[in-house]
């Protein structure tokens, strides 16, 4: 019988934090592709377009530790994502690189990964907000519109990333988790 790995706090907080992005990933592209189809008239080569403009995004993002996607949001789009803790961005180091940090403990560590969980939305709603505002030239009011519609769709399908991703291929051809797990092409 093969022995069971042990895995640490750290590593579990990293699988966590890992296996939310892509839960998050495939709520709100799924959702994204939705809205642009049923309430922008885009087709499946503009919606995955706009997906390709996301990962430049996201590209653009991890090129720095000195500023987040939700900082960048709202640097160029106007939008000030938030979550449900009522925290700013700008006191939370993981997300605000020009706050002065000291070296953490592995316990540290664990919590901040723990904490970073309740900020995976709202980063991948601005991922989506930018590349909006980038490709389309969304403004304020139109990236508030598409939010509201983003998450009402999300909210009819119990935010159930499957669901979604049925939803999605069904209505759009797009299967989103080739979207942000593998490279695929527009055409």
């Amino acid at each position: 019988m093969a022995k069971k790995r042990h895995h640490t706090a750290f590593q579990k907080a990293n699988a966590d934090l890992e296996a939310e992005g892509r839960r998050q990933c495939g709520i709100l592209y799924g959702s994204t592709a939705l809205a642009l189809s049923r309430h922008w008239n885009k087709g499946r080569v503009a919606i995955l377009r706009l997906f390709d403009t996301t990962g430049e995004v996201w590209k653009t993002c991890a090129s720095t530790n000195l500023h987040s996607m939700i900082e960048m949001c709202e640097t160029e789009t106007g939008i000030t994502i938030t979550n449900e803790s009522g925290k700013d961005w700008r006191d939370l180091p993981y997300l605000n690189g020009t706050l002065d940090t000291v070296p953490m403990t592995n316990a540290q560590w664990v919590y901040m990964r723990q904490k970073q969980k309740q900020w995976i939305a709202p980063q991948v709603m601005g991922c989506i907000l930018v590349a909006l505002h980038r490709k389309y030239g969304f403004g304020y009011d139109r990236c508030s519109r598409i939010y509201s519609q983003i998450q009402e769709i999300a909210a009819s399908y119990g935010d159930d990333p499957q669901k979604i991703r049925e939803a999605c291929l069904k209505e759009t051809g797009i299967n989103v988790t080739e979207v942000y797990t593998q490279k695929r092409s527009a055409s």
